[in-house]
């Protein structure tokens, strides 16, 4: 199968299950909560403030720090939540699998549980502090392969900023071997 992507190689939990009447309902509920709870107003707080940054004279550096401010926040919230023992339930899912490969759009999975054109719900698990869930639809284009057709804005930033992060340290990696 041919991708207008570059491919990297990475092993990363997902969970997904084929959309039907029962689960649709569901899925887009949870989908809405999920890309709703990463949209903090905090988050909307900085985005106030880094446009109100670049029409000052400060250099951007309120917006940096304020950045820096968000991320803290994070943390301490991520550590409230293990320490309080709260966890976000999720609609069970049937399969619970493992990428491969992942593109900017495409996931690729290490088996082929998929059933060709069929629309999914996915859960997939960004290793990023904190452990980011990110829900999408997807559509199967090949019995391992996942065509992204869903996904929030905020999300897709952020997976596809995984994914490039990833091209750079294979290139780094590259220019070591070749000094």
């Amino acid at each position: 199968m041919e991708f207008k992507t570059r491919l990297i190689d990475a092993r990363l939990n997902i969970e997904f299950n084929e959309l039907d009447d029962d689960l649709n309902l569901k899925a887009t509920q949870e989908y809405n909560s999920l890309t709703q709870l990463h949209s903090h107003s905090i988050d909307k707080w900085l985005q106030s403030l880094q446009a109100r940054s670049g029409d000052c004279k400060c250099g951007g550096g309120t917006a940096i720090l304020g950045e820096m401010i968000v991320h803290i926040y994070k943390k301490l919230e991520h550590i409230e939540n293990l320490i309080t023992g709260e966890q976000v339930e999720y609609v069970p899912l049937h399969f619970i699998n493992h990428t491969a490969k992942l593109g900017h759009g495409i996931i690729i999975l290490d088996s082929n549980d998929l059933i060709i054109e069929k629309v999914y719900y996915v859960r997939l698990f960004l290793p990023i502090f904190p452990m980011r869930c990110v829900p999408l639809f997807a559509i199967a284009k090949d019995t391992n392969v996942f065509q992204i057709n869903k996904i929030s804005e905020r999300d897709l930033k952020d997976y596809d900023t995984f994914i490039v992060g990833v091209e750079r340290e294979a290139l780094k990696a590259r220019k070591i071997q070749t000094l």
